[in-house]
Formats: C-alpha cells, sequence, structure tokens
C-alpha cells in the first residue's frame, strides 16, 4: 500500500480548473445550440439576439466554471492535506503493469 499524504494546492488547482474549463464549454456549446435553435420562439422581448446570446454562453461558461473549478480545487486540496496530517493519508494500492493480475 502506498499512502498519499499530500496534495500540492496548485497541481490540484490547475487539474480541477482545466477539467470543469472543459464541462463549461460543452455545457456552454449545449446552451448555444439550444438556445440558438429556440431563439425564434422566444420573439424580441430580449435586449440581444438569440444567437449573439447562445455564443456569449459559449465563451463565459468556459472561463466561468474554470475559475470556479481553480478555487474549489486549492480548497480540497488545503482541506484533504489537512485531514490527512492528523488521520494519516489514503491508502492505495499500485501494481506495475506487467503484474496486473489476468482474470
Amino acid at each position: 500500500m502506498v499512502k498519499i499524504e499530500k496534495i500540492g494546492v496548485s497541481s490540484a488547482a490547475k487539474i480541477y480548473g482545466l477539467t470543469l474549463g472543459i464541462l463549461g464549454f460543452v455545457i456552454g456549446i449545449f446552451y448555444a445550440l439550444l438556445i440558438s435553435t429556440f431563439s425564434g420562439f422566444m420573439g424580441d422581448d430580449l435586449p440581444i439576439s438569440g444567437a449573439g446570446l447562445g455564443i456569449g454562453m459559449a465563451i463565459v461558461f468556459p472561463i466561468m466554471y474554470g475559475i470556479m473549478g481553480f478555487i474549489i480545487g486549492a480548497l480540497g486540496a488545503v482541506i484533504y492535506n489537512f485531514v490527512a496530517s492528523k488521520i494519516g493519508g489514503l491508502e492505495i494500492q499500485l501494481s506495475k503493469e506487467d503484474e496486473i493480475p489476468m482474470m
């Protein structure tokens, strides 16, 4: 067994930020397509066209999700490091590729 006793705060923040940024891009594209498709049903009540709103979401969502992921990743690493210092780290079992048991 190998024990993870500490997680690098900046590396966890970067990984979470990039992961959620990619997720935000996928969600933003989905909303962009959805709003652009159904913007004709909304009428002229919107101050911006439906296509413009959809493209705006495709740009804003990855940035917003990336920033949130960066903050949450950093906080998660800090909390994990604190808890791991008090009760011990997370135990994992690693194996070499050539020693993986066959089923």
